[in-house]
């Protein structure tokens, strides 16, 4: 069976972009909403493209930038991308300029970049990619189903590179709405922030981080079918419970958010060190993609930082082998994936 390897991981976050400082010299947050720390753009950019687009879309180009750059593969077979809100600030500037103006004097720039499905398009055409892209806005699980299927393009040895990345950022008006509905926003939640983060896929090891050894997504399952899903996917691995370095949760202070991860935890990986990575990230629907892109640094440096360590199962001090993400929206939606160092690194 064709392996499938993260040859590269990049973000542009609360911590300092493209780079993992975050591992040795965190930024810690206090405020319940925080924008990304944006790099300077100039150095990726041509001076029309800064002021043409909106931060989104720099931030997804730049990741990718900094990946084809890395990595020397331009232009992947595939660009997949997950995103719960899209392109949230050139909406509200169209639909302000809607009820401001009514029909006329509207901006097209606004309108044409503000759909979903404008970051991956937007890639292709940077990278003339003509390949397979897609876009899935599906909440919490968006960046998952847009990283499963990529897994099943490789496994059906369709692509032998795909980029796949979690973009959402969160504006001033949209987070007010957020936290009237208890999404984020609490005292001791972490902070509501905004996402661009991608990792680069590929069929050949050459330099990479760690391998993606599989993953499974179920939708309202009973507890046996749960475990029984994870028991699959272990057993499709070669791993067990006792392989396993860590478990990286979704946990972010949310009572009811965590409750979902601390019951599942109990039931299905006792005993198994939990991770979290929200406190470092943030908050918000593609935050599971900045799971994806730590775990690949550990593994690919061979360290765990103490600032991830979550309850009360000591991590092993030794290089972690296997880390499994878990994932999960609304209690409903249920994510796992397996990350695994490579042999002899």
């Amino acid at each position: 069976m064709k392996k499938i390897y993260i040859r590269a991981a990049e973000q542009i976050s609360i911590q300092q972009p493209l780079c993992q400082t975050w591992m040795t010299s965190p930024i810690g947050y206090d405020a319940p909403y925080v924008r990304a720390i944006d790099p300077d753009f100039r150095e990726f950019l041509a001076p029309a493209e800064t002021r043409r687009l909106s931060k989104v879309l720099k931030r997804a180009l730049v990741t990718a930038i900094a990946i084809a750059r890395e990595t020397g593969i331009g232009q992947p077979d595939a660009i997949l991308a997950g995103t719960g809100l899209g392109c949230m600030e050139n909406t509200e500037h169209f639909l302000e300029a809607l009820c401001r103006n009514g029909e006329s004097m509207l901006s097209p720039t606004h309108f044409m970049q503000s759909t979903h499905n404008t970051i991956a398009s937007s890639l292709a055409i940077r990278s003339k990619s003509q390949g397979y892209n897609i876009t899935y806005a599906h909440k919490d699980l968006s960046f998952d189903l847009a990283l499963q299927d990529a897994w099943m393009q490789f496994r059906l040895d369709r692509i032998g590179t795909a980029l796949v990345g979690g973009y959402d950022e969160l504006t001033p008006s949209y987070f007010t709405l957020l936290k009237r509905i208890g999404y984020l926003g609490g005292e001791t939640q972490a902070p509501g922030a905004e996402t661009a983060a991608a990792v680069l896929l590929s069929s050949e090891q050459q330099n990479a981080l760690c391998e993606l050894a599989g993953m499974r997504i179920v939708y309202r399952p009973t507890p046996e079918r749960l475990k029984q899903t994870l028991a699959d996917l272990l057993a499709e691995t070669g791993l067990t419970t006792a392989n396993l370095s860590a478990v990286m949760t979704g946990v972010n202070g949310n009572a009811k958010n965590d409750a979902v991860y601390h019951n599942a935890i109990e039931h299905l990986l006792p005993g198994v060190p939990t991770l979290r990575y929200k406190h470092l990230f943030g908050t918000n629907y593609s935050a599971s993609a900045y799971a994806v892109y730590a775990a690949a640094h550990c593994l690919g440096q061979g360290i765990v930082p103490a600032h991830m360590h979550y309850g009360s199962v000591p991590v092993a001090e030794c290089p972690p082998q296997a880390i499994l993400l878990f994932n999960q929206s609304d209690g409903k939606h249920y994510s796992f994936t397996v990350l695994r160092k490579l042999c002899g690194s």
